[in-house]
């Protein structure tokens, strides 16, 4: 009987150290590799045009032919007729299924045009419906075709100086690239030349964040939004900052 007993203890044994062999996972599958997964489809591209009718200045009248000239020579197909043609790229969050997108304000404003190109690539036309000059934060609403996972909130009080950041955004128009850093600092102010103003009660990171990730977002590990990128220091090496998300929310409820 003790033969059986112990055979049996030692099929259990075997049987379960399959089992966990079978269900572990590989050690390339880190926590940042799970938040990039599941959270990266709410990040967007946000590409705007903004057309100059530069025949309403007064210089047009009398300079007009060389500038035609000028202008498409220099600017080519975003010249025609006296009207020029600026675009420009961000990034932006998708915040709920309502089709509300959170991004900053300096990369909508004065915006003609707006298009939001979803994680899959498909093109959508958005609208600004509210504007934060003083957080450089703005909402836009477009249509979406699908459900989607709405964002979780961080809370900036219980923020860790030195915990894991993952940021995700559109540098120079590389769609969905990510980057890792932690927190360097909280409650920074920057004066940046995107703002024209001073921003306040940002958060420091060393995430490396370049022209184009304006808007994207801040996570951390367990999928939180800590906030939106906003801005990198010219000159210095992995100093940028990001929006926290409690400005995005007082946003929010000025809408609702």
């Amino acid at each position: 009987m003790k033969i059986v007993h112990i055979a049996g203890i030692f099929v259990f044994l075997v049987a379960l150290l399959f089992n966990n062999a079978c269900t572990m996972k590989s050690a390339r599958e880190t926590p940042v590799v799970r938040v990039v997964r599941e959270y990266a489809p709410m990040v967007v591209n946000i590409r705007t045009e903004n057309i100059i009718d530069l025949r309403e200045y007064r210089e047009w009248g009398q300079y007009g032919e060389e500038l035609d000239l000028f202008f498409k020579e220099y600017f080519g197909e975003l010249y025609s007729e006296g009207t020029l043609t600026y675009k420009s790229l961000g990034s932006g969050v998708i915040l709920n299924k309502n089709g509300l997108i959170v991004t900053n304000a300096h990369v909508v404003q004065k915006a003609s045009t707006i298009y939001v190109v979803l994680n899959d690539g498909t093109i959508l036309r958005g609208e600004v419906i509210r504007v934060s000059q003083g957080d450089d934060l703005a909402i836009i609403k477009t249509d979406l075709p699908y459900l989607v996972k709405g964002v979780k909130f961080a809370d900036i009080k219980d923020l860790m100086i030195g915990e894991t950041v993952i940021a995700i955004g559109n540098p120079l128009g590389l769609e969905n690239s990510v980057t890792v850093g932690v927190i360097s600092g909280k409650d920074r102010a920057f004066s940046s030349p995107e703002c024209a103003y001073v921003c306040s009660g940002l958060v420091q990171i060393d995430a490396s964040i370049n022209p184009g990730n304006s808007g994207g977002a801040l996570l951390n590990l367990d999928g939180e939004l800590i906030g939106v990128n906003v801005a990198v220091v010219q000159n210095a090496q992995n100093i940028g900052f990001a929006i926290p998300a409690g400005k995005i929310v007082k946003l929010l409820e000025k809408i609702q």
